[in-house]
């Protein structure tokens, strides 16, 4: 994940848009189920309205889910979506 593409992500978390908050419901519906979804200890403070993702991060590149699913340049590296 790209500086950038973190900082997006983070921006997205904050304002809530309702476009970033659809895309970011359509990518976490694919992250939930997947095996390398964790839940992590800092993360978990993260409080999320997204709460299936809350606390988990991507074992892969180490993104927190809640930042990563809201970035709108970012691609799961698994290409889930």
């Amino acid at each position: 994940m790209k500086l950038s593409n973190i900082l997006n992500g983070w921006q997205n978390f904050l304002s809530k848009s309702e476009v970033s908050e659809r895309l970011a419901s359509n990518r976490a519906m694919e992250c939930i189920g997947c095996p390398h979804a964790k839940k992590g200890l800092l993360t978990v403070f993260i409080k999320d309205n997204l709460e299936e993702i809350q606390g988990y991060y991507c074992d892969l590149c180490k993104c927190p889910l809640s930042a990563k699913v809201r970035s709108v340049n970012e691609k799961c590296d698994i290409d889930k979506w």
